[in-house]
């Protein structure tokens, strides 16, 4: 597989999540699976999400501490008693011991990998060797827990309260299907990265969350303006059947951008529930480099499996390191030096036949491995890197250059750490981020239909950690999307506003 990665402003440009975790995202369809509890019985996630129940998955391991805090914290066992089988009957709840590794003696707390007994009071189903349950849903760490609706679209809910898992279940966009028509806008799936003059191909992922099949709708564009303003511009047909539940791609407009750009998108044929309508998504543009370039690849333990190709907008092959060839040593930099014959659009893929990834601290014993294109004259670099990229476990991973002008204009990524504490948050948000180079930055809070809500201007910041205090008592409670923008890059992550 080719995973695609959020754009970053840089004279290369890359492709949809900003790799901070490989967990998947939220907004993404629940894999699904089938597994056998402690006492022989055995749960479907489909049947049961079919059925109109909402599913909270704890993927934990007994010998990790916040695990059993979480656990013993009562949290899950409340919502199961409120809204379980003996509540409303609205929710199941799952723990899933995700460390193959471990035993039945580790779950009753005997065992010596194990923060306690895992099995006593706990009345949702345990469910053990869970460990490619956990693959599946690209589990990066311990506790991960995800709330999934019956439309199998999931959150990643993690240690929350029960009010905050409430506000996730109690959503519009959580409940069973229960209105003849409606249209769910669920994310942007088009184009990430615009190239030069090439116009990007918007789309977005649709799901009918009505009771009928979905036969037609239309979807309009819009382009985000400053103070919240938006310019319509096109609308698009679409046709076709889909159940409920079931969800497709919708293609929609191309559009030339030239800089960092966010499109809105609203469904304007009327159905039962306006509520879902709307989603958003970004584009951004890639900057010039010079046509000699110099490319560092970091391997994993698993050198044999990397490879590397460049291909122009023809899709012909300019450079190509085939696996099992040059990298042959792990925990190696390796370092080719590439000179385009003609400016243009160029593709370059990183693939890992494994796709087992590079693992922090774990496969590469002294860190992460990483990719990295440089932008060179004469061999001496050009300002800064084009772009550098860790690369996370089970990544792989696309990047667009655009060399349509000899020049030097270069940035790297600049935001390189974000996070937000606590979350769920109850009155003010601290946002922390470290930053590469100095920099205007400006922290801003949206809707989850994309409606903007607030932004605070910190101005010019040095490079180094910064936190900055977002309030958000007059919020109601909810998912909000909380955005850092340095320059023209954008990082996003999920809020809770309890």
């Amino acid at each position: 597989m080719i995973a695609r990665m959020k754009p970053l402003m840089a004279a290369l440009l890359l492709g949809a999540t900003s790799a901070a975790h490989a967990q998947l995202p939220d907004g993404s369809i629940a894999p699904d699976f089938t597994a056998t509890d402690l006492n022989g019985v055995e749960h479907n996630l489909y049947s049961l999400l079919d059925s109109g129940y909402q599913v909270i998955v704890d993927f934990s391991a007994t010998w990790c501490g916040p695990c059993w805090n979480y656990h013993t914290s009562g949290v899950l066992e409340t919502l199961y008693e409120t809204y379980g089988p003996e509540g409303t009957n609205e929710l199941r709840v799952f723990f899933i011991e995700g460390d193959d590794s471990t035993t039945q003696a580790d779950l009753e707390g005997t065992g010596t990998a194990t923060a306690g007994d895992w099995i006593t009071g706990t009345t949702y189903p345990i469910i053990d060797n869970g460990g490619s349950i956990f693959a599946t849903y690209d589990g990066a760490y311990y506790p991960t827990i995800y709330t999934i609706c019956p439309n199998k679209i999931l959150t990643e809910s993690g240690q929350a309260t029960v009010a905050a898992h409430e506000t996730i279940l109690n959503s519009a966009s959580c409940q069973p299907a229960t209105m003849p028509h409606d249209a769910l806008l669920m994310d942007y799936a088009g184009q990430t990265a615009a190239c030069g003059d090439i116009p990007a191909s918007l789309a977005v992922r649709m799901m009918n969350q009505g009771l009928d099949t979905l036969t037609a709708c239309t979807i309009q564009v819009s382009k985000l303006l400053p103070f919240n303003q938006t310019e319509v511009l096109g609308t698009a047909d679409w046709e076709g059947a889909l159940g409920t539940y079931e969800y497709t791609t919708v293609p929609l407009i191309d559009v030339v951008v030239d800089e960092l750009t966010t499109f809105v998108f609203d469904i304007v044929t009327p159905d039962d529930n306006d509520g879902n309508n709307s989603s958003m998504g970004s584009v951004n543009t890639s900057e010039e480099v010079t046509n000699q370039l110099r490319i560092t690849l970091k391997s994993d333990m698993a050198p044999e499996e990397l490879g590397l190709s460049m291909t122009n907008e023809a899709g012909d092959v300019v450079f190509e390191v085939l696996p099992n060839t040059e990298v042959v040593a792990g925990v190696t930099e390796y370092t080719w030096w590439v000179e385009l014959a003609s400016l243009g659009c160029y593709t370059l893929t990183l693939t890992d036949e494994g796709a087992d990834g590079f693992i922090a601290g774990a496969v590469t014993m002294d860190g992460v491995g990483f990719l990295e294109v440089t932008s060179m004259e004469d061999g001496v670099a050009v300002d800064q890197d084009v772009f550098f990229q860790e690369i996370d476990a089970f990544s792989e991973v696309v990047f667009t250059l655009d060399v349509t002008h000899v020049s030097a204009v270069n940035e790297v990524a600049h935001v390189r750490e974000f996070s937000v504490a606590p979350n769920p948050v109850t009155d003010h948000a601290s946002v922390a981020f470290d930053m590469a180079v100095a920099g205007e930055v400006s922290v801003a809070v949206f809707g989850v239909t994309g409606k903007h809500l607030r932004t605070a201007s910190l101005g010019v910041l040095p490079a180094g950690t910064h936190t900055h205090v977002m309030d958000m008592h007059e919020l109601e409670s909810g998912l909000y999307l909380l955005q850092v923008r340095r320059g023209s890059e954008v990082s996003t992550v999920s809020v809770i506003k309890q």
